[in-house]
């Protein structure tokens, strides 16, 4: 009982003090005591001096940005920018006259009994600006990532060009960090925030393809409607860089069949039945790759058989193709990019599909075939070999059912 009787007395003596001292520390271009404005205390300054000093605690400085040898500087009427003053100062004087006089004498009160009372001076800027400032700046110091090239000649030369790692400035990271500065009244100078970009195919990489891992050839008569259905299916179905994990489509290489891309009418099976069609040939281009991929060890993930045996390859060896319907497709199983070269010409197509030495296996193609009523039914194995030939493993890629003729 008494400890609360003290505490009311404390306060009342408060209150009384206040009230008293009010003709002396309230005067109306006065700010009462243990008012801070950030960190500064503002409490029975006046609005000039208020100014004066928030002025020199808080100057807004130039934005130097560095990146390298090279510097970019803000300055603050660039963007506008400026701290509210005037809007803290009215903020200070009014804390204490603008609500009811209950209120306003408990908050002068607390503010007698040490409970500061801090107002938050804020910034403020032209946000377009400032970001038209950062794109320009983007512009200077952005390069475009440059992928390496690689190209092989028929005579198997390796033409090789080296990546180039891209640059790219972070304009938000940088917008935030400027914004924070300015915030904390702490502006000083900045590093740009610079990302490197990666290129997809890195030097390395094509500096890895310096060997043949897998190649295979078929013939063809160079002269007719489906040689030539051969001659553009094996251009725009190689020359392709196959990268680890990732999967080939023979259909996507190729894009449709069609008359538009260059290819003629020439025999094709539909339906068990020989007719001309746009693209007949296309399935040669695709069953001389698959067996370069055999041959190179790559993931054959689908592959389909003719419905009768083929002429320029065995059976179980070929891949039939038809644009939306079947496809071959394979993936690269290496640590190392692939490259699938195809060369047509004087009657013959080959593929060969280079990489990593370190890729390279001794690899051959079995058959085993069976006839059951009018079917010819083979399985196709892949087996692996050691160094002295003698069989590591062997796998079974695909079982093919094909009718008499």
């Amino acid at each position: 009982m008494k400890k609360n009787t003290a505490v009311m007395i404390c306060v009342f003596i408060a209150m009384t003090f206040c009230l008293g001292n009010n003709t002396i520390e309230n005067k109306p271009e006065k700010i009462f005591r243990n008012i801070y404005i950030e960190g500064v205390d503002v409490g029975g300054l006046n609005s000039e001096e208020c100014r004066t000093i928030l002025n020199k605690t808080y100057p807004i400085d130039d934005i130097v940005l560095k990146y390298n040898k090279k510097s970019w500087t803000i300055k603050s009427s660039d963007i506008n920018l400026k701290y509210d003053i005037e809007d803290a100062l009215n903020q200070a004087i009014d804390y204490t006259r603008k609500n009811k006089k209950l209120e306003n004498l408990k908050r002068k009160t607390n503010l007698l009994l040490n409970n500061k009372y801090v107002i938050k001076l804020k910034a403020d800027y032209d946000d377009d600006k400032l970001n038209n400032i950062i794109d320009d700046i983007s512009k200077d110091v952005n390069r475009e990532v440059a992928n390496a090239t690689l190209a092989i000649e028929n005579d198997g030369t390796l033409k090789k060009i080296p990546s180039k790692n891209g640059k790219q400035l972070q304009k938000e990271k940088l917008k935030k960090e400027i914004l924070k500065m300015v915030e904390d009244k702490k502006i000083k100078a900045l590093n740009l925030p610079i990302k490197t970009v990666i290129p997809n195919l890195k030097t390395s990489d094509v500096n890895s393809v310096d060997s043949i891992l897998g190649q295979f050839s078929t013939s063809f008569n160079n002269e007719t409607s489906r040689g030539n259905n051969i001659h553009v299916a094996g251009e725009s179905s190689g020359d392709i860089i196959l990268m680890p994990n990732e999967t080939y489509s023979y259909n996507n290489a190729t894009g449709p069949r069609v008359l538009s891309r260059g290819y003629k009418y020439a025999p094709v099976i539909v339906g068990g039945r020989y007719i001309n069609g746009e693209g007949g040939g296309v399935c040669q281009v695709s069953t001389t790759i698959y067996n370069a991929a055999l041959l190179a060890g790559l993931e054959i993930i689908e592959v389909h058989n003719h419905t009768y045996l083929s002429h320029y390859v065995s059976g179980g060896r070929d891949a039939t193709v038809a644009y939306g319907y079947h496809d071959l497709k394979f993936k690269n199983p290496y640590s190392h990019p692939i490259y699938i070269k195809n060369i047509v010409g004087n009657g013959a197509i080959t593929t060969k599909i280079y990489g990593c030495k370190k890729d390279l296996q001794k690899i051959y193609i079995k058959t085993d075939q069976e006839y059951k009523k009018d079917k010819i039914i083979i399985k196709t194995y892949r087996v692996y070999l050691n160094q002295c030939n003698d069989k590591i493993k062997e796998e079974l890629i695909s079982t093919n059912k094909y009718n008499k003729r």
